[in-house]
């Protein structure tokens, strides 16, 4: 069915997933003597390195997510609110700082290694392999499903949680026969965005010397010069997310996952004894390793620094962090809640897959998007210049294709928080208010818009988040002596300023924080 609902969802799914198409053209053609040497050679160890890192970092950060938002959401014990709050912390320290923060720790010459052998103890092991890569990455990202799949588990029904409990029913039972049933699209959305997020996580990978995919597309496009081959890889691991995220949506079928009665409360038990202090360990551990060690390893690393740093270049560039992701998490919240709407009152095939097909962004490294972005603006100017619209280049080098950029990159985490949000909102309700005479703009704005209230402030925290610390992209397409927290914070650790770095790094925290904590406190979770 076309009309203006689903034809407006189309072009804009066409225009954020052109400099896409553009990519995967320029991947196309005659294989390249490079890749074919990649393919006799490494192609197979970059595959397999990809597949570990990608599935290890989605068991454990499904693990962990999913864990601690059970025992925040469905167990009562003291200071449940602040490890509430503290569980989403680590999400707002970027993967390659926190890489840094334990080569630091851990490596040889350094403070672990130091005191094992002031005690007598000689032994050595090597922190720059695929396992630490796994528990950092998991570290960070972990709070995507923790944030997603709490927020759905408070949305449980207490018409199937409280009688099952009343009939003696054990909790393992029902979590596993309702809970995690019902909270199948806020654990797959996250998921999907853990598992994107890794295959194009850069620094940390390349810093560490594991051969995944994006190091892989970086060294073949600015080492070897070659970006049929860069682009081709980039196309590998964009296909394998998509294999997962529609063999997911087909396994799904016609499940239904709505809710209709949140505001009766579920029971939770009381915990006690072994069990508290076994939860307080747990809940603690993520917390302590994910937020704490690093922020103590960056004050200790500032402190000296501050007030060297601390002047109108450091603002100008905190306030260039703050403004560039605040834009961009408004405008994809608001185009993403209108696609997920179009979608559900207008559900045909093809409106189906459209959160899928505009989410490919995400499934690429930043800069590959980048170079993607580049190509669609350089057409666009010299569009404009053979048609004596503009003498000089429009849009290039702007503020507006770097806006352009992250929108392309980050328009899945908006896109998959609405989507299971949705989910869990009975379609009759809609259907209610349009046989009261509403139109489908009245109805979205005064019945699905206020149910969506808290997933839609969930989904711009999280872009926010993943915006202010996104680096590769940001390199390549800023404007002239345009500088963020995270391009600064690169720099100059590029340079072996550690103590410079830290003080950057703390920034990316602190700003990070406003919009999570102001959801947290408010109990928007």
């Amino acid at each position: 069915m076309i009309n203006r609902w689903s034809s407006f969802s189309y072009i804009l799914t066409f225009i954020i997933i052109l400099p896409i198409v553009l990519v995967i053209n320029h991947a196309l053609g005659s294989e390249t003597q490079t890749l074919i040497h990649l393919k006799e050679t490494v192609m197979s160890e970059y595959v397999t390195d990809t597949l570990i890192l990608v599935l290890s970092v989605a068991f454990v950060t499904l693990i962990l997510g999913v864990g601690t938002a059970y025992l925040t959401t469905f167990y009562q014990f003291r200071f449940a609110g602040f490890f509430v709050f503290t569980l989403a912390l680590p999400f707002a320290i970027p993967t390659y700082i926190m890489g840094y923060v334990y080569a630091d720790i851990f490596g040889y010459f350094n403070h672990f290694h130091l005191f094992l052998r002031s005690i007598g103890i000689e032994e050595y092991f090597n922190v720059l392999n695929i396992y630490s890569v796994i528990i950092i990455m998991s570290l960070v990202l972990y709070p995507y499903v923790y944030l997603l799949v709490r927020a759905s588990f408070e949305k449980s029904k207490s018409a199937l949680l409280n009688p099952a409990l009343s009939l003696g029913s054990s909790r393992k039972k029902i979590f596993f026969k309702i809970i995690l049933p019902l909270s199948r699209p806020a654990i797959v959305g996250s998921l999907a965005l853990v598992m994107m997020e890794t295959i194009s996580e850069y620094g940390i990978t390349e810093y560490y010397n594991i051969k995944t995919f994006t190091p892989a597309i970086f060294n073949t496009w600015f080492g070897l010069h070659d970006s049929k081959s860069a682009t081709y890889i980039a196309v590998m691991a964009m296909v394998m997310v998509l294999i997962v995220l529609i063999i997911e949506k087909y396994n799904r079928g016609k499940a239904d996952y709505k809710t209709e009665d949140t505001k009766a409360k579920v029971k939770k038990q009381h915990l006690k004894g072994y069990r508290l202090y076994l939860t307080y360990t747990l809940l603690s551990m993520p917390i302590v390793f994910g937020f704490i060690i690093p922020l103590i390893w960056m004050g200790v690393y500032s402190y000296e620094y501050a007030a060297n740093i601390l002047d109108e270049k450091f603002l100008g560039t905190l306030t260039n962090s703050f403004v560039s992701s605040s834009l961009t998490a408004f405008i994809i919240i608001v185009l993403a809640f209108f696609v997920g709407y179009t979608s559900r009152i207008f559900p045909t095939v093809m409106n189906r897959y459209l959160s899928k097909i505009i989410s490919l962004g995400f499934t690429m490294p930043g800069a590959v998007i980048a170079i993607g972005v580049v190509m669609l603006i350089i057409n666009i100017d010299k569009w404009l210049i053979e048609n004596y619209i503009t003498k000089t280049l429009f849009l290039g080098g702007t503020f507006f294709t770097l806006l352009f950029a992250y929108i392309v990159r980050f328009f899945a985490i908006g896109v998959h928080t609405v989507d299971s949000s949705l989910e869990r909102i009975s379609i009759d309700l809609n259907r209610a208010s349009r046989s009261l005479g509403h139109s489908y703009f009245k109805t979205m704005i005064k019945v699905e818009l206020p149910l969506m209230k808290n997933a839609l402030l969930f989904g711009f925290a999280l872009v926010f988040i993943s915006t202010v610390k996104e680096l590769p992209m940001t390199l390549v397409l800023r404007p002239f002596n345009y500088e963020t927290l995270a391009t600064k914070a690169y720099t100059l650790a590029n340079a072996q300023m550690l103590h410079e770095t830290s003080l950057y790094a703390l920034g990316i925290i602190v700003i990070s924080l406003i919009p999570l904590s102001v959801i947290l406190l408010k109990r928007h979770v």
